[in-house]
């Protein structure tokens, strides 16, 4: 007897599977040819599998991390910005640069005309980036104390987390973070490089920041993202991708690449993240398993068993 979810899976692979094999029988080469099924054997040659899009990883070493998950905000590198004012009090008569533009070192933003002078001196940019803040339009008086514009270095961006109770007491500085785009479309590797040593009132909790790498403009000021901070990690000597992970006669196993095709092999597994899983029976380092789209090995499987009946 099949379990619901095992049909569930059968019927929403069979067609994948069927259309998939059945165009690679017909374009079968001296070379390349179907295997013959076998008892407990999924029959899928290495053409078939990478035109499903089943990809093969080799069982191996590989990190498994104890993560908590944090929230945060992408801002600007708060240590790589300036604040530019007037040198003397007087009014803008031109301005030269808008929020976005590109600025080198030394390129003038704007001028002013010395109230007591009558002379009129450039503001120029000191350092090299983009101008984030422009409060300053031609016509205007202003004094030194008035801030015209504010130019940042974006080549790094600081991406802040809000830490609440419940986790302030795993979270440290130099710890290891995972941050990923609100989309999931890239991430990064980095480090928490400062927690803040007292809290927000308002929502009750601390700033924990990291610093990441920004050369290509990946990460945009505003920008919602998720971290993945290791509060502990293990190495363990075999393990698998978690989507290489299946269930099939009421076992787990992971679908192991022979001769014939991938076998299914009942494993034992131990610890676990959201990237790797540990194996601690069932598999030795450096046998080829199918890693990514495994459910349709195990349709293919489920479907010989429909067959046979």
């Amino acid at each position: 007897m099949k379990t619901r979810s095992e049909r569930a899976v059968l019927y929403a692979g069979l067609l994948l599977i069927s259309l998939i094999l059945g165009a690679c029988s017909e374009k079968k080469t001296d070379t390349a040819t179907k295997p013959t099924a076998a008892a407990g054997v999924a029959a899928i040659t290495p053409q078939a599998a990478a035109a499903a899009g089943i990809q093969v990883a080799a069982a191996g070493p590989l990190d498994i991390r104890d993560t908590i998950t944090l929230y945060g905000t992408v801002k600007s590198n708060g240590e790589r910005e300036q604040n530019l004012r007037a040198r003397y009090p007087g009014t803008i008569r031109a301005v030269q640069k808008s929020i976005g533009d590109a600025v080198r070192r030394g390129d003038t933003l704007l001028t002013v005309e010395s109230s007591s002078s009558l002379q009129t001196y450039a503001v120029s940019s000191p350092i090299n980036g983009t101008v984030l803040d422009r409060k300053a339009n031609p016509g205007e008086a202003v004094n030194s104390d008035t801030i015209l514009m504010r130019v940042a270095d974006l080549s790094t961006a600081w991406v802040e987390f809000a830490v609440f109770n419940r986790d302030l007491g795993h979270v440290r500085p130099d710890m290891p973070v995972r941050v990923t785009a609100a989309d999931g479309g890239f991430l990064a590797e980095a480090k928490l490089n400062y927690v803040a040593p007292s809290g927000d009132a308002d929502n009750q909790s601390v700033v924990a920041r990291a610093t990441v790498d920004n050369a290509r403009n990946t990460w945009i000021p505003g920008q919602f993202v998720t971290g993945d901070v290791v509060i502990s990690a293990f190495r363990a000597p075999v393990a698998v991708l978690p989507s290489a992970l299946q269930t099939f006669n009421g076992k787990s196993v992971v679908f192991v690449e022979g001769p014939n095709g991938f076998v299914a092999r009942p494993v034992t597994v131990g610890r676990r993240s959201k990237t790797a899983v540990e194996v601690t029976s069932g598999l030795r380092v450096g046998e080829r398993y199918a890693a990514a789209n495994s459910y349709l090995v195990k349709a293919d499987l489920l479907k010989g068993e429909v067959e046979e009946d």
